[in-house]
């Protein structure tokens, strides 16, 4: 094990296999297939998937998909504890285009014997949402609403998620575009700025860690884009040959191999808020580098 400590978190960075990882959400089989061939070219892999304690992945699900699928033995990961404050659970919201009236929402999930209550602000569905964290919420420029449906049809955090998965089918059906933003979004004044007459976004159900460790305990799978997970640090740039994970070789051997492979390289440390390779990352980098000779 190769161990980065943070001001608030260990990072421990080492190899495991690729069939013992439990992952909690389904995957986008587009983009899993599009990382299987990316995968098949590339001569290294560059940043280790981020997993907790009991090997649940938290970030890399589409990663783990194609080393599944392309018989990799063996991945890199960088595992934290998932129950430590600083290791945040949010959400993916909704975004709909052109909906020119949020009474057609209203109209499905009636339909589906759900209840569609109109309250007077943002603050209003913050409070529904937090006491009833099953419940939906929808923002349709001033306009907002609370979803709830009985106990019977959405009874957990995974029964919550397929019905917002039939909801969104149905809204599919008719049309409409979908697509996944933050939930941190709403409070951004900049976002919301961009935000069209017809936009409507819809919050989603506010899980906790707990219901995200029972429903993998159960052995299910959430839909895709369901959770979020915000850690304090990332490692990146690792760029260990991906042919050494293919090879069905000991656990200790890979893990030594890849340890001193670590070892012989240089980290520079860059706070929250960089843009590395076109990607914007909020947390605290470790950025492995070779040093030039």
């Amino acid at each position: 094990m190769f161990l980065i400590e943070t001001k608030s978190l260990k990072l421990q960075l080492e190899v495991v296999r690729v069939d013992s990882l439990l992952q909690h959400e389904e995957i986008i089989p587009q983009l899993g297939n599009q990382l299987m061939l990316e995968f098949k070219n590339w001569a290294n892999l560059q940043n280790p998937i981020i997993i907790g304690e009991n090997h649940i992945v938290l970030d890399g699900h589409h990663r783990v998909y194609a080393f599944r699928k392309l018989g990799f033995k063996h991945i890199p990961v960088c595992k934290i504890d998932y129950h430590h404050e600083t290791a945040q659970l949010r959400y993916w919201f909704r975004l709909l285009v052109n909906v020119e009236n949020p009474e057609l929402l209203r109209e499905i999930v009636e339909a589906m014997n759900g209840d569609f209550r109109h309250v007077e602000d943002m603050t209003s569905l913050q409070g529904i949402m937090d006491d009833n964290r099953l419940s939906f919420g929808i923002q349709h420029g001033e306009y907002f609403a609370s979803i709830t449906f009985r106990e019977d049809r959405v009874r957990d955090a995974l029964s919550a998620y397929d019905m917002l998965e039939k909801i969104q089918e149905k809204l599919k059906q008719r049309g409409f575009e979908m697509s996944y933003v933050p939930c941190q979004s709403v409070s951004d004044e900049e976002f919301c700025a961009t935000l069209n007459e017809g936009d409507m976004l819809v919050w989603t159900p506010q899980i906790t860690k707990e219901m995200v460790l029972e429903t993998v305990e159960k052995r299910q799978v959430f839909p895709p884009k369901t959770t979020r997970h915000l850690i304090p640090a990332r490692p990146i740039n690792v760029n260990a040959p991906i042919h050494w994970f293919k090879e069905d070789i000991p656990l200790a051997q890979i893990n030594e191999r890849f340890v001193d492979f670590l070892k012989q390289k240089r980290i520079r440390r860059f706070g929250p808020g960089q843009v590395i390779e076109g990607r914007y990352y909020e947390e605290e980098l470790f950025v492995f580098y070779d040093e030039k000779k």
